[in-house]
């Protein structure tokens, strides 16, 4: 005779099904290499003659060679238009098919200026400006915040400024704001086939290695009241303002 046959687990008759825990993602970099690594990425993406290459032989050094943002680092730094500023005004600067500014790959462009002033774009940047202010830094003279050499600066330098945090705000960020843009970005890099798909590729590897050992839940802001009173424009206009909204005399 052949061997019983073999009754499902979680059946009758069946042992009980055992639930497998499923490991967490353990981050690969340490958060000094992983720093060093924002950084670099932050130099690597301004305009060729404005990188330090000193700054960048450092931070190369203290990135490591374990993780896998190095990789792709290193395909860049080797690559010959990584350095060639033509490259980078074309697919990056100059109108370009693939802007520094993470916002344009979240939110559609408004086509006109009352368009802009209710675009879910400003909503990002407000929040994106509140942030940095909690963590006390202060680099928005002289770029957008949602530009992204400076949102990898400043994921570098609040590397160890977790405690400082204590809400999720980090982690928000790096969840809401930065990673859901990046394959965006990288799917227009490829297209272009330019150098700096590596580093659009290094920077997501260096986020998802983040999030892996972030420990604390995402902020969440509070949910606004779906029955908040609409102005409407032939409404009755408030005390001291014209029907256009402007003062009376």
């Amino acid at each position: 005779m052949g061997a019983p046959a073999q009754t499902p687990a979680g059946t009758a008759g069946g042992a009980s099904a055992q639930a497998t825990p499923v490991a967490a993602p353990t981050p690969a970099l340490a958060p000094g290499s992983r720093a060093a690594g924002y950084m670099l990425v932050a130099e690597l993406f301004l305009y060729p003659e404005d990188r330090d290459e000193d700054a960048i032989r450092e931070l190369r050094a203290a990135l490591g060679d374990s993780g896998p943002a190095t990789g792709l680092i290193d395909a860049f730094l080797a690559a010959p238009r990584a350095s060639d500023a033509d490259e980078y005004l074309t697919v990056l600067e100059l109108t370009p098919p693939c802007p520094l500014y993470l916002g344009a790959y979240l939110f559609e462009e408004p086509n006109s200026c009352r368009g802009a002033g209710v675009s879910d774009r400003n909503a990002y940047m407000l929040e994106l400006k509140a942030t940095y202010r909690h963590f006390g830094f202060d680099a928005l003279q002289r770029e957008l915040p949602d530009f992204l050499p400076l949102m990898a600066e400043f994921l570098s330098l609040t590397e160890s400024l977790r405690a400082r945090d204590g809400i999720g705000l980090r982690r928000r960020l790096l969840e809401q704001h930065v990673l859901p843009a990046l394959p965006k970005m990288t799917e227009g890099l490829s297209k272009y086939e330019s150098p700096y798909v590596d580093l659009a590729r290094a920077l997501e590897a260096l986020v998802r290695d983040d999030l892996a050992g972030a420990t604390e839940p995402a902020w969440q802001p509070a949910p606004i009241p779906g029955d908040l009173p609409v102005f409407k424009p032939d409404a009755e206009p408030l005390p001291g303002l014209g029907a256009a909204g402007r003062g009376t005399p």
